[in-house]
């Protein structure tokens, strides 16, 4: 018996001999359905609101019509995770003393067809799909987390969409730019503070035109750190002399005031997103596994205060598979008899997780020996970078659970290093070689 099935079979064990009840949320009313031991749905399915006398008084009524006598220890309730409307049932619930148990939405998608053949969704159908995937095991059971713990969690949600938003209109801001000032997006990346800050002064081609390079070297030195000055200034008083962008001089009033709003919603992002952060590395810091993750070179403070955040409590876990899962980066088989099919990561699980899992392989696979002796190998054989890094996640998350386990950071090895430089030379070996081939082609 493997792992998997082993493990579901306790879960179904472990709701054995309980009723269920299951409810699907909504924003104003959730419903509700209720099984007995065999599955056998009991009395009608019902809906109580989304307010303090539905969760104290109509649900406990119903249920005592349907059930008569109940309690914790032989009912236990089912709850659909649809966005974030089960949150607060499910912690009045589980403040109540209840078994909560969690069922996925994707498994009340596809288990609808199963009843009757029939496709159609409803209320009251849902509700007893989600108490029949329950009491056939297909749920996770819910946990309580402590207050730190929590407050982490939700730094790391906050910082994703703040980083979103920000994308957002950063986007917005090129769109303005490739439309009036195409050339503008050459001479100066868009979403720095050097940019931010021509932006503010200079709209137009012809504003740029006007640019006055002994005015502006120093301010824009300063404000780049050094990283542009009078080069810059004249490669852009340049490309506005021969810009191809649209004439709308006439609505430079109108654009203008579009550009400050992008502008100003970034900086306002930036002042917002530097504090969540900051504060979201403190808390990080208090926990044993901070310090082990920064261990590794290529894994920032931000990156490792977010894995903490989205992995939550790493002590749950025992094995590495159950974050790649977490993530969906686990594979999806598809063997059958003799047939072998492609194996693809699923997909299916935490996107910010599955994209900070990335990042931190794109990283550590330039700095750590194990991972980059993997890399480096899988691309000697065939070149495919993004699929390499995804194949060598696993090897992250293998290394960052022994460490976890052993309780201490990371130390180079000597002989995994000798091997590392064998393989550096061979892989330089073969970019030059390519590089030559490339070279011979464009001649």
């Amino acid at each position: 018996m493997n792992k998997s099935y082993k493990k579901y079979m306790e879960k179904k064990q472990m709701i054995s001999g309980k009723r269920i009840v299951g409810i699907d949320p909504a924003k104003e009313k959730h419903q509700a359905a209720v099984v007995d031991e065999k599955g056998i749905q009991r009395g009608k399915s019902f809906s109580f609101s989304v307010s303090h006398e539905g969760y104290t008084v109509t649900l406990w009524s119903r249920l005592e019509k349907i059930l008569g006598n109940y309690g914790p220890d032989d009912l236990v309730f089912a709850v659909e995770t649809s966005c974030a409307l089960w949150k607060t049932i499910v912690d009045y619930l589980f403040v109540q003393g209840y078994t909560v148990l969690l069922v996925n939405p994707l498994t009340t998608y596809h288990s609808r067809p199963l009843m009757n053949h029939d496709f159609s969704k409803t209320d009251q159908k849902d509700a007893l799909l989600v108490a029949t995937n329950a009491r056939s095991g297909n749920y996770t059971l819910y946990q309580h987390f402590s207050p730190e713990v929590n407050k982490l969690h939700r730094l790391g949600i906050v910082h994703s969409k703040l980083t979103k938003d920000r994308q957002k209109a950063i986007s917005r801001l090129r769109a303005v730019m490739e439309e009036v000032f195409p050339e503008y997006l050459s001479c100066v990346g868009i979403d720095t503070e050097t940019s931010l800050y021509l932006l503010e002064k200079y709209l137009l081609p012809e504003d740029f035109q006007k640019l006055s390079i002994d005015e502006e070297e120093m301010p824009t030195r300063r404000v780049s750190n050094g990283n542009h000055g009078v080069k810059t200034l004249t490669k852009l008083k340049e490309c506005a002399a021969k810009s191809i962008g649209s004439r709308v001089l006439e609505e430079k009033e109108v654009l203008r005031l579009t550009l400050d709003a992008w502008i100003m919603q970034i900086r306002q992002i930036d002042k917002s997103l530097n504090t969540v952060t900051d504060t979201m590395i403190e808390q990080a810091k208090t926990t044993k596994y901070f310090e082990i993750l920064v261990s590794l070179k290529g894994i920032s403070e931000v990156s490792a205060a977010l894995f903490i955040a989205e992995c939550r409590d790493l002590s749950l876990y025992s094995h590495y598979k159950q974050i790649e899962k977490l993530a969906g980066v686990n594979l999806k088989l598809d063997d059958s008899g003799k047939h072998v099919g492609i194996r693809r990561i699923s997909g299916i699980g935490n996107e910010r997780l599955l994209r900070l899992i990335y990042i931190m392989t794109a990283h550590t696979a330039r700095f750590i020996p194990e991972i980059r002796i993997k890399f480096l190998t899988r691309q000697l054989k065939k070149k495919c970078y993004r699929k390499n890094i995804i194949a060598c996640s696993s090897l992250l998350l293998k290394l960052l659970m022994a460490l976890i386990k052993e309780g201490r950071t990371y130390t180079v090895r000597e002989e995994v290093t000798k091997k590392l430089a064998q393989l550096d030379v061979k892989y330089e070996a073969l970019e030059n070689k390519q590089r030559k081939e490339s070279s011979k082609k464009a001649a």
